[in-house]
């Protein structure tokens, strides 16, 4: 049971994984593998986007904060959209926090995505032979892959626009850039290495409220 547990997670960490590369990734340049059509750039900012995609409650108060920055931009909306119902509970995939902050280990799931022919991985060589960067790779066929599974499943589906909207919200900072507003939130910043980063549910919960309230007075 446990072992179908672990595949069955592995699967769905990879697809994950995959929308992740699809719609947050840019296009590719000179020395990309054949049929590439986008690259993700270092893993910091793979795990910075993946770790809005797993937290809910964390990508709702990013929203927030861009609303009291641009608040013609749509994005009090989308924000009471991400934390409506039962979404923080049920969608969050808790993750941990380490050295560089939230870190969760990708191996499996891009092995899996490359076996399976639908992404590719290149690391770039310091001079002392250590890794200076990796960068993730989407193919042709893994983007098809996507699309069918996204018309397959609403399930799917929701991680494929969950993708595009943490992209929107991500722009084109750099992991480092990110981390760094992710590190805003305290809980995030004061979370003990190797432990789980805890939820800010109910905090962003009222600060919405404030907001509504404030646009009906």
């Amino acid at each position: 049971m446990e072992r179908a547990l672990e595949h069955t997670a592995r699967k769905r960490d990879a697809v994950r994984i995959l929308f992740i590369l699809d719609k947050a990734g840019t296009r590719p340049g000179a020395g990309a593998p054949e049929n590439a059509v986008s690259v993700l750039k270092a893993e910091k900012r793979l795990q910075a986007l993946d770790f809005w995609v797993r937290c809910p409650d964390y990508l709702a108060a990013e929203l927030v904060a861009m609303h009291e920055k641009w608040p013609e931009d749509g994005y009090l909306d989308e924000a009471f959209k991400v934390m409506q119902g039962d979404e923080p509970d049920v969608r969050r995939m808790h993750m941990m926090r380490f050295l560089f902050g939230a870190w969760e280990q990708i191996d499996d799931s891009m092995s899996l995505l490359v076996s399976l022919g639908l992404a590719a991985i290149k690391r770039t060589i310091k001079p002392d032979g250590t890794i200076g960067r990796t960068d993730f790779f989407l193919l042709e066929s893994g983007r098809t892959v996507g699309q069918d599974l996204a018309s397959l499943s609403s399930h799917l589906a929701w991680y494929r626009d969950r993708a595009a909207l943490v992209a929107r919200v991500a722009g084109s900072a750099s992991g480092e850039e990110l981390k760094k507003r992710q590190y805003a939130q305290a809980e995030y910043q004061e979370a003990r290495w190797g432990k789980v980063i805890g939820p800010i549910n109910q905090r962003v919960l009222q600060r919405l409220n404030e907001l509504k309230e404030g646009s009906l007075g």
